[in-house]
């Protein structure tokens, strides 16, 4: 992929299309991690997608290549007023990140993560939070490569309904 480039740009509403057949690829891989969890094919359809592309302080990116769109992020923008357990913080959550199956570790994630860095700078943003599932060790990874540092977990205990209950 060295002689073609990849090319990042804000959403616009014609790519409604092109970025829910990716995320039905990001279901896809959460499906078979957490069957228990995730829903198959359970993405918001495009006008769905559309409409977030306008809401306030959101923020969605495609990466293409050739023209076809190969890659999304997608992201909004809070801030939280000081209280008296926390300090007032501006803070850029990466919500989705997803990149064609068979495209991965070819650039266009980092290439996706520059323009979110960008944005959330100009934002003015203290920090980019995002949530990874254990079991993604690919995006674990790529997080970790970016400079992603665990600051809060979140855990589970799962409860087996007893047999009076079925």
């Amino acid at each position: 992929m060295a002689d073609r480039a990849i090319h990042v740009r804000l959403a616009e509403p014609g790519d409604a299309e092109g970025i829910v057949a990716l995320m039905q690829e990001v279901q896809a891989l959460h499906v078979a991690g957490r069957p228990d969890l995730f829903k198959p094919g359970g993405t918001e359809n495009a006008e769905e997608t559309r409409a977030r592309m306008l809401l306030p302080d959101s923020f969605m990116w495609v990466a293409t290549l050739d023209s076809r769109i190969v890659g999304y992020a997608y992201g909004r923008l809070s801030a939280d007023p000081e209280n008296r357990w926390r300090f007032a913080a501006r803070t850029f959550t990466l919500d989705q990140m997803g990149t064609k199956d068979g495209l991965r570790r070819q650039g266009i994630g980092r290439a996706l993560w520059n323009a979110v860095v960008d944005v959330a700078k100009a934002e003015r943003a203290d920090r980019v939070v995002l949530n990874v599932w254990s079991f993604n060790r690919g995006a674990r990874e790529f997080y970790d490569r970016l400079g992603f540092r665990s600051f809060h977990e979140r855990m589970s205990v799962e409860l087996s309904p007893s047999p009076d209950d079925r």
